[in-house]
């Protein structure tokens, strides 16, 4: 993106939710992530954990480790819970748990990896626009006479 689009970028934010409000930061959210919740077989919880994961995912090389009592907190639920939704995101093979320790011994919040995730939807876009292409494709044979709304038989 280039400086031009950034600041374009941050003018229509801005628009949208106002400076004092984006002055807290924001974040970057696929649409496909949100589109496609069904299909990756997230719960609502799901989603906002991952929510919450991507906010603090900020460099694409350092994944993100919010510990389970922050993100329990955020989103008002038990540790257990969020305990029970990461398994079932790391089952998903959307998420992977990566174990942080302290210098000094004892473990620290896990790190996140969320390359499942990128996969998941990476694949699930390239499938939307191989649909779309398809459905391009057909709509110009419609235009052009050659082909008919209807099944050609």
């Amino acid at each position: 993106m280039t400086k031009k689009n950034d600041s374009h970028d941050s003018k229509t934010l801005e628009a949208k939710w106002g400076k004092t409000t984006l002055s807290r930061g924001w974040t970057g959210i696929p649409n496909v992530l949100i589109e496609h919740q069904r299909s990756l077989k997230l719960t609502p919880t799901d989603i906002n954990i991952l929510l919450i994961l991507l906010k603090y995912w900020w460099d694409p090389s350092s994944p993100p480790y919010p510990s389970k009592r922050v993100i329990g907190e955020m989103i008002d639920r038990e540790e257990s819970t969020i305990r029970k939704c990461m398994a079932g995101l790391e089952k998903k093979g959307l998420v992977a748990r990566d174990p942080r320790y302290l210098s000094m011994g004892g473990q620290t919040s896990n790190r996140y990896v969320m390359d499942g995730l990128i996969k998941r939807l990476e694949e699930e876009a390239a499938e939307l626009n191989k649909i779309k292409e398809v459905r391009k494709e057909e709509d110009a044979l419609i235009r052009r006479g050659i082909k008919t709304g209807k099944t050609n038989t």
